[in-house]
């Protein structure tokens, strides 16, 4: 059979087994893989103004670029971006980036991350590839029916050069293989509307339609089930539209969008009665994937860091579904391809970055050691710095991560925090991941359920309190519970924090109870300040006021002065 007969699913697994096949490879062959790609990054970028001042053209070993290059962040790197977005070529990269991937940045300002064409065949096109292909192998039943996405628009504005600028996930899915991409049930253009929730409206629309639904993915699991919350909510306006194959006049739609949107329905009265059977049958009287999607075989999405409470939320909609990581991922950089299914765990994109690590403990000391990437220990927490094909070098993303494992001699990684997911009032330095097991302690020994949380280490009041929107129906009791059990959890997990406490130096924790809808509220607040929907996230522990604006407090209950020693 010759290539043009193959039909778009053959040639992506063909295509998909090629680049399997090389990237197994070159994991077998951490350290010479990338040293080569460090050595062409930098012949590649030593006329360019950053390669110049780094004197690249002296480069010969890792050690000589370690030494002439400085770890950098955003702000270090931003003179050069600047310059390029005004137009000025060979700056931080050899010609022009193409595309620039924006994020939040700690001033509220944007950060620009410039994207070049070979940074997006690679790490983009090439990465998404050996993802997908890994799929298809874990779960061919996935490969089979239609996808559910949900990402940010891709061309959000243009730099004043005119080069464009939005979200990573949506040039991910303009520049999907062709089999991949005519699985969507959602048109891209569903993704450009403004209004949200005339955006998940359209999307659930389109979605109830297609009972053949076989994956759905969003990079964060809370807009999975905010999509099921809102779907429920909406299903007597969903289903009537459903039924008379129309889209409703009240929402918030341009035209061109509507009439798109409004091309793909017909009326299905037959599917509105199937789905009011189920909404009959169901316990809670609610709708339900397992209702719509009955053919749903993965939800792929992140399942690192703080995403626990929220998987075990989104599995009380979806069920005992598959999960697909998305991998160590952000605006900056796809950094590992996780391989299996129902693991948060990936392998390191050693093709694309090449890496550099420092031991958490190490990370203030000037002298620290800087390990390979063929060089980790299995178990231990590192942050990491990287280098890529679009300008960013020996890149600091204040990111924690932890080895898992190995493929070959190459490293798997687990997303574990931010570096700032630190708070310290008084020498404690309680980090994000103990309050998120407290929480978790604290909230089966009260025998409830939290649906958002977000602890504030107030300097002022040389205390810790954790804004709480509860379950529904939990009592004032199990709540006063839950805020001692917080406490004492604590504690434990931080003996620097317990001898603050024992010596009065901090003041017991409080939990502050949130009205309902905390969530959503904090989220809009996010997202109108500057944060894209996509790269939401919850934020379990800082010292920032300015993340409490959106809480609408109505209790406060304090923890006990635990006396007794816990072990």
């Amino acid at each position: 059979m010759t290539d043009k007969t193959l039909s778009a699913a053959e040639k992506f697994m063909q295509n998909g087994q090629k680049i399997m096949s090389g990237f197994m490879s070159q994991v077998q062959n951490c350290r010479q893989t990338q040293l080569d790609l460090l050595q062409q990054i930098v012949n590649e970028n030593k006329h360019t103004q950053f390669g110049q001042k780094h004197r690249f053209d002296e480069m010969v070993t890792y050690q000589d670029y370690r030494s002439q290059v400085a770890v950098q962040d955003y702000d270090s790197l931003y003179p050069y971006i600047e310059r390029h977005l005004y137009g000025e070529t060979d700056q931080l990269v050899a010609g022009q980036p193409c595309y620039y991937a924006t994020t939040s940045g700690s001033t509220g300002e944007p950060k620009y991350i410039p994207v070049t064409e070979a940074q997006r065949a690679g790490a983009h096109q090439g990465a998404t590839m050996l993802w997908s292909y890994s799929l298809a192998l874990n779960s061919p039943e996935a490969m089979q029916g239609k996808w559910v996405v949900i990402v940010s628009p891709a061309v959000e504005g243009h730099a004043p050069d005119g080069t464009p600028y939005g979200s990573t996930s949506g040039q991910y899915v303009k520049d999907l293989d062709p089999a991949i991409k005519e699985k969507y049930t959602i048109p891209y253009e569903v993704y450009e509307i403004a209004d949200y929730d005339a955006r998940y409206y359209c999307i659930m629309l389109l979605s109830l339609a297609d009972q053949g639904v076989t994956l759905a993915s969003s990079t964060n699991p809370s807009t999975l089930s905010l999509l099921c919350n809102k779907t429920d909510e909406m299903k007597d306006k969903l289903l009537s539209d459903l039924r008379m194959g129309t889209l409703d006049t009240d929402l918030d739609i341009p035209d061109e969008i509507r009439m798109l949107v409004e091309a793909r329905l017909a009326p299905n009265p037959a599917r509105v009665e199937y789905l009011r059977a189920c909404i009959a049958n169901d316990p809670e009287n609610k709708l339900r994937p397992t209702h719509y999607w009955p053919e749903l075989k993965v939800v792929a999405t992140w399942t690192g860091g703080n995403s626990n409470i929220f998987i075990e939320r989104m599995r009380a909609w979806y069920g005992d579904v598959a999960i697909k990581d998305l991998g160590y991922l952000a605006s900056e950089i796809r950094g590992s391809i996780p391989l299996e299914l129902n693991r948060g765990d990936g392998v390191l994109t050693i093709q694309d970055n090449f890496f550099e690590f420092i031991r958490v403990n190490d990370i203030d000391d000037p002298e620290a050691k800087t390990y390979l990437a063929d060089e980790l220990e299995l178990g231990e927490q590192y942050y990491l710095f990287f280098t890529n094909k679009a300008g960013l070098y020996r890149y600091n993303i204040n990111d924690i991560i932890q080895v898992t494992g190995f493929v070959g001699n190459t490293p798997t990684i687990v997303f574990v925090q931010k570096g700032k997911g630190i708070t310290n009032i008084t020498g404690e330095k309680i980090f994000e991941k103990q309050v998120i097991t407290a929480v978790k302690a604290a909230e089966a020994d009260a025998k409830l359920a939290v649906n958002f949380y977000h602890c504030h280490a107030d300097l002022h009041a040389n205390q810790y309190k954790l804004f709480t929107e509860f379950e529904e129906h939990s009592s004032e009791g199990a709540q006063v519970a839950f805020a001692e059990a917080f406490e004492f959890h604590l504690q434990k997990l931080n003996l620097e924090y317990k001898t603050k406490r024992a010596s009065q130096r901090l003041l017991p924790s409080e939990v502050h109870r949130l009205k309902s809808g905390a969530l959503e509220r904090f989220k809009r607040e996010r997202v109108a300040s500057g944060v894209r929907e996509a790269q939401f996230k919850t934020v379990p522990l800082a010292m920032n006021k300015d993340l409490l604006k959106s809480f609408e407090v109505d209790a406060v209950f304090d923890s006990v002065q635990l006396q007794e020693s816990i072990a």
